[in-house]
């Protein structure tokens, strides 16, 4: 397939077992039948750690995006990459659930499903919130995102901070690793919230030739800059790796190596300007304005690497002027993939890997593929005969 000619119709596709396996996925690790608790130690500090080696490990998972009867094969890929990987910390970066629905209920079963991997597990995880989290709100379940993030901060294991006041969004947290050999933090996770849609207008005119996507916001990009200011001068300087689901127009110039052309003779310049690894299979779908995100990260200095989902099928990472930007591959098996017989095979997760031994912490990323790991390619869906209990 082209990297320069998506399958534009893909986006408009996007939709909204037994009960022995059923009770597999979740007695096969412990703490499976743990309630949730709403008293969480840790929450107000620092709930991630550096090992006594120095080391952490970072999950980064993709557009799950599936209703009540999630395919049974994003759980069992979640699980084998957190059985192998065995991380600190494990994301859900946007379109955790799609807009199929009917219910709150249906809302909440939906998550529960991708997130008990993690739960399951005793994994520290979060989320931030897509584009699609939202689309249910149409059948009347009236399951905002603000009621999400509700649900899911009961979670035993989940970091996900509460909504910042005067801020735009409801996933926008700054999580602080802390060292493996004393009370400071070695290392930090900044999550976002990229929005959902642009407005029908703006100032009455329509956004007929932009991407329908929303932006990062100002009040965000501040939040930021003050946050990561005032942990500047508590602890110095943190460096951090940032997350948030819509790509910034920075990761489409990567990419072509320029603003304002899309041709193989630029990308190929740009691959080995910027180290681009990985490939791109559709278009750059940004948010309709690009609000400053990216200046602001060369400004603080302390981001190491922004990382996003929403086109599934890309799955490319490289140096953009001192900060890596980058994809997690689609992750779930409910939504577009490749199509046809290769349907899945870019099914993945994104794994990063922190030292603080070493001088910027942040060592190394790579990518791991749901074919690798024995899972089912079959382009037929595989529903779960019914939701995974909640807690």
């Amino acid at each position: 397939m082209s990297t320069n000619s998506p399958n534009l119709g893909r986006r408009g596709l996007i939709a909204g077992g037994s009960a022995a396996i059923l009770a597999g996925m979740l007695a096969s690790t412990p703490g499976a039948s743990a309630a949730v608790s709403s008293q969480r130690p840790g929450r107000a500090g620092m709930p991630l750690a550096f090992g006594s080696d120095g080391k952490f490990r970072i999950v980064q998972f993709n557009d799950t995006q599936d209703g009540p009867r999630t395919d049974r094969r994003t759980i069992e890929f979640m699980g084998k990459v957190l059985d192998a990987e065995k991380p600190g910390f494990a994301l859900i970066n946007g379109d955790v659930i799609n807009g199929s629905p009917k219910s709150a209920q249906e809302v909440r079963q939906s998550i529960n499903n991708v997130v008990q991997p993690m739960e399951s597990r005793g994994v520290k995880w979060a989320l931030t919130f897509g584009n699609h989290d939202e689309d249910s709100m149409e059948n009347g379940t009236g399951m905002t995102e603000a009621k999400m993030l509700e649900f899911v901060r009961g979670y035993e294991h989940n970091v996900n901070a509460g909504p910042e006041k005067g801020v735009e969004g409801s996933s926008n947290a700054q999580l602080l690793i802390r060292s493996g050999s004393s009370s400071k933090p070695a290392f930090g996770i900044w999550l976002l919230d990229s929005g959902r849609y642009a407005p029908d207008t703006l100032g009455g005119q329509d956004f007929h030739g932009l991407m329908g996507y929303d932006w990062v916001r100002p009040s965000q990009i501040q939040w930021y800059r003050d946050t990561s200011l005032a942990t500047e001068r508590k602890y110095g300087k943190v460096q951090s790796l940032m997350f948030f689901h819509i790509p910034l127009f920075e990761h489409h110039h990567m990419w072509f190596g320029s603003q304002f052309s899309s041709n193989d003779a630029d990308h190929a310049a740009a691959v080995k300007k910027h180290g681009i690894v990985g490939v791109k299979n559709e278009e750059v779908y940004t948010g309709a304005f690009n609000s400053g995100l990216y200046a602001a990260l060369q400004e603080r200095g302390d981001v190491r690497g922004v990382f996003v989902g929403h086109d599934h099928i890309n799955t490319y990472s490289g140096d953009y002027f001192g900060i890596e930007l980058g994809y997690g591959p689609g992750t779930g098996f409910g939504t577009y993939g490749l199509g046809g017989d290769k349907e899945h095979h870019l099914r993945g997760a994104r794994v990063f890997e922190l030292d603080e031994k070493a001088e910027r912490v942040y060592t190394a990323t790579r990518t791991v593929f749901a074919k690798d790991l024995g899972i089912d390619m079959d382009p037929k869906k595989q529903p779960l005969d019914g939701p995974l209990p909640l807690p």
